[in-house]
């Protein structure tokens, strides 16, 4: 079982391991959520 800060730590690797720091924008997460929500209601 993982620990909540653990699981923050694997998480931020692997965006780290493939660059994803730089569309973690409050305005592009807030977008995509959007997206998502929009394809959800779908």
């Amino acid at each position: 079982m993982f620990s909540l800060q653990s699981l923050i730590c694997e998480v931020n690797k692997f965006r780290d391991d493939r660059d994803w720091r730089q569309f973690h924008k409050p305005k592009n997460l807030a977008t995509m959520i959007a997206i998502e929500a929009a394809e959800l209601q779908e």
